[in-house]
């Protein structure tokens, strides 16, 4: 065989790349068992007695989760909540498909139950790493759903703590797809399922800085992920922000998180980003002192509605902001806002920061977003509202390649402390982010059809 010039290999090197690079679109498009969109919202079953089913306002959403049922760690069973309220998880559904026929429910089980909270994320570790174990709660979960009319079921475990954990976690979803798909054929339909997850592909302020989401079984086997696009800085004693846009001086935002995940491998057309209907709250150390950054001695009073210290339900925060004396900040660079009045100091998603990040995950052709939870919004639903009709008006627009790419977020302009980051080997740089991803396996094979390409050239 003649030699082929070395040229000649580059030429298909650069030819190839954007194939690979277009991954996730192809896949997107291939798709036939994923939904249009969604517009979903999280309605948290204790809040009932401010937030009844029967007053949800349907029309604003596509979808609707139960949140939450959890583990029976006796006999890996999902746990049926108390006696009490039994009536609401088996109404759930009828009430509001009477509503609006068209709507979706899904049943959320989860490791933050208030029911159980003696039932950990250890309880779910132990499950999954067992195949015994983990058919049972497999087809619990699938009875469970089919016996209450629900249409879907979502595992939000908060979070896998371990290797191992992720690995296991990877086998639960291909298994549960399995049996999903082998119990339709009995049935008129065939459940959704989908999967609550960390803000990033990669879990980075945990006691184990080095974990990554399964995402090729996430990616075969759900029919989209939920990303926790919120929640960046719970325990900070400076006010922070608690789901910027965008963060120049950190990896905490939902830029960041979104763009992790595409990089990964996960298809846009699988992926709903968060969006949260609650306020950080915390107590000034010096009410002069209130800019961002600011020391802060607590976290901020206990509320009515959320009932936790900390946390503001958006209701709670469009009535405090009626005070003309608050002083309100909308941040531009970050897309946040805040407020502060007197000693108190509160991070939160304005109407208009719902509006750019709806429209932002419009961009990045994301397949919807979801609210968390619809129970903390105003009585007229003001932000499931806002949120709903700018993703209407604006889901068929064209948008440039370049908003839709793959691009990185913000770099940080001087990064955290050791303890806040990964490890400089667990940044988002092209190595790390494709790491263990389809992505990384089809970069893999072309480096491997090069060699076999250099090889024969010297036969």
């Amino acid at each position: 065989m003649g030699q082929i010039p070395f040229s000649l290999i580059l030429i298909s090197l650069l030819v190839t790349l954007p194939v690979y690079h277009t991954t996730a679109h192809q896949e997107c498009s291939n798709l036939n068992t994923v939904p249009h969109q969604v517009r979903a919202g999280y309605w948290f079953s204790h809040t009932n007695r401010y937030s009844p089913v029967y007053n949800i306002n349907t029309s604003f959403y596509t979808h609707l989760y139960y949140y939450s049922l959890s583990l029976d760690d006796v006999h890996s069973q999902v746990a049926l909540p108390p006696n009490d309220q039994l009536p609401l998880l088996a109404t759930f559904s009828a009430t509001l498909k009477a509503q609006n026929p068209s709507l979706k429910t899904i049943l959320s089980i989860s490791t933050d139950d208030r029911h159980q909270t003696n039932v950990s994320s250890a309880a779910f570790s132990s499950m999954v790493g067992n195949q015994t174990l983990r058919m049972s709660f497999i087809n619990s979960a699938i009875e469970l759903a089919r016996n209450h009319a629900f249409d879907g079921l979502d595992l939000a475990w908060q979070f896998p703590s371990s290797s191992s954990d992720m690995t296991s976690l990877g086998i639960l979803l291909a298994e549960w797809r399995a049996r999903i798909n082998e119990e339709a054929k009995n049935s008129s339909s065939t459940l959704l399922l989908t999967a609550t997850a960390y803000f990033s592909n990669h879990l980075f302020d945990g006691p184990v800085d080095n974990l990554d989401y399964p995402i090729d079984s996430i990616s075969d086997n759900l029919d989209w992920a939920n990303v926790l696009c919120f929640g960046y800085h719970k325990n900070s004693d400076l006010t922070a922000l608690d789901a910027p846009l965008y963060d120049k001086a950190s990896h905490f935002s939902t830029s960041y998180g979104i763009t992790s995940w595409l990089v990964a491998g996960i298809p846009a057309c699988k992926l709903v980003m968060g969006v949260p209907l609650y306020g950080r709250s915390w107590i000034l150390k010096n009410k002069m002192k209130n800019e961002l950054g600011a020391p802060v001695v607590a976290m901020g009073p206990r509320q009515k509605v959320s009932n936790q210290t900390g946390l503001m339900a958006y209701s709670e925060i469009k009535e405090t902001l009626k005070d003309p004396n608050i002083v309100f900040v909308y941040d531009n660079q970050t897309v946040s806002a805040y407020f502060h009045s007197g000693d108190l100091w509160v991070s939160f998603d304005s109407i208009e920061v719902v509006e750019v990040k709806i429209e932002f995950a419009l961009q990045k052709r994301l397949l919807g977003y979801f609210l968390w939870p619809i129970s903390f919004d105003d009585s007229n639903y003001t932000v499931s509202k806002q949120a709903s009709e700018v993703w209407l008006r604006n889901h068929d627009s064209p948008y440039d390649e370049d908003e839709n790419g793959f691009e990185q977020a913000p770099s940080p302009a001087q990064p955290p402390s050791p303890a806040q980051l990964p490890s400089q080997d667990h940044a988002l740089t092209p190595s790390a982010a494709f790491s263990g991803s389809r992505t990384h396996k089809l970069h893999l094979d072309l480096y491997i059809l090069l060699f076999l390409l250099f090889y024969l050239s010297t036969i």
